[in-house]
C-alpha cells in the first residue's frame, strides 16, 4: 500500500465520522470553499498537482500532512512557484493565522498574479472576485485585497483550466452549481481524452490575453526585484554580521588550540628527528671509515681518479693534435716535390709545339 492510500484510509473515516474538516483556525478562512475532498480520485488530483507545478508527489503529500486542506494545496504550490520560496515557509505563515493575501504580499506577489483572463464570468463565487478587477483600472489592481475564498477559487480555476485545456467558463459553471474542485478536476480530466483539437482552439483564442499577461509579468518582475532588494540586502548584512560574530567567538578558541597543538606536535616529532639525526651521523661515520681504509690500502679516492681521467683526456688530445700536424706536413711536402716535375713537363710540350710550327 502506497503512502497516498494509507493517508486516505486515515483521513476519510475521520472526516465521515466528524462531519467536518479539521483545518487550522484562521481568521480569514471559511470551510465552505470546497472542503477536504471525500468523493473523487485524490491520487490523480495529487499527481496532477505535482505535474502541473513540477514538484514531486511526496511534496504534495507533505503539504497535506501539515493539515492544509486539499483545495488549498494548489495555493501553497502557486505562491511557492511564483515567489520562489519553499512550501514550508508558506505553510508556517498560514498555520500562524496569516491570510493568503498577506502571505502573497509578504513575498512580493500582488493581486494581479491571481487574475485569470476569461471571456465571461459565471456564478457567484467568481463574480465577487472578478468584480474587484472589473471595477478598477489595471494600474489600481495593487489596491485589491482578495479574501481567502477568492484566492482559492482563482488558483484552482487556473490550475484546472490550464492543466487540461478546459474552458475556464465551464469550471465557473460547475463551481457555481456546488461541485467541489476534486469533482471538477475529475470531470475535466475525463473530458480531456481526444480533445487535442479543442485544446488548440482554446489556446489560439486565449493566446493574445496570455501574451499580454506575460508582458505584464515581465514588467512586474523588475518592480518586485526592486521591492525585495532592501529586504535581501538587510538579510545579507545580518548574515555577514552573524558570520563575523561567529568568527570573533571562535578566534580565541582557535588561537588557544594552535598554541596547545604546536608544542604537542614538536614533542611528538622530537624522537623521530633525533633518530634521523643519529642515523645520519652513523652513515657519515661509516663513510669516513671506508675512506680511511681505502687510503691505507692505496685505493685512489675520487679526486685522484678524476685527476687521472683528466690527464688521460689531455694526453689523448695532444696525440690527436700531433697526428693532425704530421699529416698536414706530409701533404705539404708532397705538393712541393710534385711542382718541378709539372714545370718540366710543361716545357717539353711547349718545345714540341714550336717545332711543329716551323
Amino acid at each position: 500500500m502506497n503512502k497516498i492510500s494509507a493517508l486516505l484510509l486515515m483521513t476519510i473515516p475521520l472526516t465521515l465520522l466528524s462531519g467536518c474538516v479539521v483545518a487550522p483556525s484562521q481568521p480569514h478562512s471559511r470551510v465552505d470553499v470546497g472542503g477536504s475532498f471525500v468523493n473523487g480520485d485524490l491520487n490523480s488530483f495529487y499527481f496532477s498537482l505535482g505535474e502541473y507545478y513540477r514538484v514531486p508527489e511526496r511534496d504534495v503529500i507533505f503539504i497535506r500532512e501539515r493539515r492544509i486542506p486539499d483545495h488549498e494545496i494548489p495555493v501553497v504550490l502557486f505562491i511557492s512557484q511564483r515567489a520562489r520560496v519553499t512550501p514550508s515557509a508558506i505553510i508556517n505563515l498560514r498555520l500562524s493565522g496569516s491570510s493568503w493575501m498577506d502571505i502573497s504580499l509578504r513575498f512580493g506577489l500582488g493581486p494581479d498574479v491571481y487574475y485569470v483572463p476569461v471571456q465571461n464570468v459565471y456564478g457567484s463565487p467568481y463574480g465577487h472576485a472578478y468584480g474587484h478587477y472589473q471595477n478598477r483600472n489595471r494600474n489600481e489592481w495593487q489596491k485589491i485585497r482578495l479574501a481567502d475564498d477568492d484566492v482559492v477559487n482563482l488558483v484552482n480555476l487556473r490550475f484546472i483550466s490550464e492543466r487540461y485545456g478546459y474552458p475556464a467558463e465551464d469550471v465557473m459553471r460547475m463551481r457555481s452549481s456546488g461541485k467541489n474542485f476534486l469533482n471538477i478536476h475529475d470531470e475535466a480530466r475525463r473530458s480531456n481524452k481526444g480533445g487535442e483539437y479543442r485544446q488548440q482552439e482554446r489556446r489560439d483564442g486565449r493566446e493574445p490575453a496570455m501574451q499580454q499577461e506575460r508582458r505584464e509579468r515581465e514588467t512586474r518582475q523588475p518592480e518586485r526585484r526592486d521591492a525585495r532588494e532592501p529586504v535581501m540586502q538587510q538579510e545579507r548584512q545580518e548574515k555577514e554580521t552573524r558570520q563575523q560574530e561567529r568568527r570573533d567567538e571562535r578566534a580565541p578558541m582557535m588561537q588557544q588550540e594552535r598554541e596547545t597543538r604546536q608544542p604537542e606536535r614538536r614533542d611528538a616529532r622530537e624522537p623521530v628527528m633525533q633518530q634521523e639525526r643519529r642515523e645520519k651521523e652513523t652513515r657519515q661515520q661509516e663513510r669516513r671509515v671506508v675512506r680511511e681504509l681505502e687510503k691505507q690500502q692505496g685505493v685512489p679516492d675520487n679526486a685522484s681518479r678524476q685527476q687521472e681521467r683528466k690527464e688521460t683526456r689531455e694526453s689523448s688530445i695532444q696525440q690527436d693534435q700531433q697526428k693532425k700536424e704530421s699529416s698536414k706536413k706530409r701533404r705539404s711536402d708532397d705538393e712541393d716535390s710534385t711542382e718541378p716535375q709539372n714545370n718540366k713537363g710543361r716545357g717539353a710540350r711547349r718545345g714540341l709545339d714550336e717545332g711543329q710550327i716551323r
